[in-house]
C-alpha cells in the first residue's frame, strides 16, 4: 500500500498542477505589500510616540469638600508653545464634580510643573488629566 501507481501520480498531477510564473509574481507582490504595510505601521507608531505635548498629574490633595488641588507636569516638544490641558475631578460615585481647561503660558523649559486648584460641587476623590494640546 506504500507504492504510488502511475495512475495515482497522474491524478495527483491533475489535481495539484505546478505553479505558473503568475503565481510566483503574485506571491512576491503579496510579500512586498505585507512588508510595505508593516513599514507604514512602524513609521506611524514612531511618529505618534512623541506627541508635541504630554502631561500628567503628579500629585493631588483634597483640601476641602469643595476644592481639590493638584500638581501637573507638562512636557512640551517646543517650550515656546502655549498649552491647554483639560482636567476633571471625580467624586466617590465616579460622577464629574469639577471640570476646567488650564492654560499654560510659553516658557523656557521643556518640562513644566504647574499647581492648579479646582472648585468642586461635591467632595472629590480623584483628579484626571483628560488631554493636553498646543494652542495656536
Amino acid at each position: 500500500m506504500d507504492t504510488v501507481t502511475p495512475e495515482d501520480q497522474a491524478r495527483l498531477a491533475q489535481r495539484y498542477p505546478k505553479a505558473s510564473p503568475i503565481d510566483y509574481v503574485l506571491g512576491v507582490g503579496a510579500g512586498l505589500a505585507t512588508l510595505a504595510a508593516i513599514g507604514l505601521v512602524i513609521a506611524s507608531g514612531i511618529e505618534q510616540s512623541t506627541p508635541p505635548v504630554a502631561g500628567m498629574v503628579r500629585s493631588f490633595e483634597v483640601t476641602s469638600p469643595s476644592e481639590i488641588t493638584a500638581e501637573l507636569v507638562i512636557q512640551r516638544e517646543n517650550p515656546s508653545d502655549a498649552v491647554e490641558c483639560r482636567l476633571y475631578a471625580q467624586a466617590e460615585s465616579y460622577e464629574k464634580v469639577a471640570e476646567d481647561i488650564i492654560g499654560i503660558a510659553p516658557g523656557t523649559e521643556t518640562l513644566t510643573s504647574v499647581d492648579i486648584s479646582l472648585k468642586t460641587v461635591k467632595e472629590a476623590t480623584a483628579i484626571t488629566l483628560d488631554a493636553c494640546r498646543v494652542v495656536g
